[in-house]
């Protein structure tokens, strides 16, 4: 496999990729960044579309065995070439020397590799053909409500925990964090790619929710039962508020039953991560237990 190599910053190229790192460049291309190795090997074994990968010139001269997990058989030679090739396996592998992958790169990171994709599916409709039965608690299944969460760390973090639980997905009711900020990616160590998304306003999630016979428990820093004391049914769905407002009116129908942790310090309220990580490892050691 042959690679071509980009020496300028001011490569069309480059600025075309440097762009995603901004929301508006995102939104505007339709396109999104993967940083490093680990993370694009987890999305391209989910079947992401990547249509160009980026290597620093020295890593592709002395690949690691990381490297090299997500570079196709063919490339065992390395050989590089003065122009680029047809792309392989439908991926433009492309070198650049520093100082463009400098201009690429997050901060002072220093990524083996970066990855240009295409956004997967998040649609509420394509979710039946998206979704599998937790792996925690095979024949069940276990959604994570996310409502209004405004933190690309928080957003990763919190798919890091559905992925742990084998949540069956996680859905985003009109949320604030942008699915595919860089940030949430690198905080979800590749869990974005793993569990299904699904995006939509409150109503439409609710109502699809009910149609499949998902009890809601919606997450409450007062009122509400202990979730200790709460016998989770088959079908459960997790709601988790934003690190600022919480849930509000929104999610207070009668069907929706309100769940709580207790609290015995001065702070009244856990991350949302942290609240799912309680909520959804509880659902899972009931499960198991029975």
């Amino acid at each position: 496999m042959t690679s071509e190599l980009i020496t300028s910053a001011s490569n069309p190229r480059v600025k075309f990729a440097a762009s995603l790192r901004e929301a508006k460049g995102r939104r505007r291309h339709d396109r999104f960044l993967i940083d490093g190795t680990r993370n694009i090997a987890i999305a391209l074994a989910a079947g992401v579309q990547c249509t160009e990968i980026f290597i620093p010139e020295q890593a592709w001269e002395s690949p690691t065995r990381e490297l090299l997990a997500i570079l196709p058989k063919s490339a065992s030679s390395m050989k590089p070439a003065s122009s680029m090739d047809e792309p392989s396996h439908g991926i433009r592998w492309t070198r650049l020397s520093e100082i463009p992958m400098r201009k690429l790169q997050y901060g002072e990171q220093d990524q083996q590799a970066i990855a240009m994709a295409i956004p997967p599916q998040t649609t509420l409709e394509s979710l039946p053909s998206r979704i599998q039965t937790s792996s925690g608690a095979p024949g069940h299944e276990l959604y994570l409500v996310l409502d209004r969460l405004e933190k690309p760390g928080n957003l990763g973090a919190a798919m890091r925990t559905a992925d742990a639980a084998g949540a069956t997905a996680v859905l985003l009711s009109d949320p604030t964090a942008e699915v595919w900020n860089p940030n949430a990616i690198r905080a979800s160590l590749g869990a974005m790619f793993t569990v299904p998304i699904a995006i939509g306003n409150w109503q439409d999630l609710f109502q699809w929710l009910m149609k499949r016979s998902v009890q809601c428990l919606a997450a409450r820093t007062e009122n509400g039962k202990p979730y200790s004391q709460i016998q989770f049914p088959n079908k459960t769905a997790i709601v988790i508020g934003s690190e600022a407002n919480g849930l509000e009116d929104r999610w207070q129908a009668e069907e929706i039953l309100p769940v709580h942790i207790p609290m015995f310090g001065k702070i009244d309220s856990l991350n949302a991560s942290v609240t799912g990580s309680i909520l959804l490892f509880e659902v899972i050691r009931q499960w198991q237990s029975t």
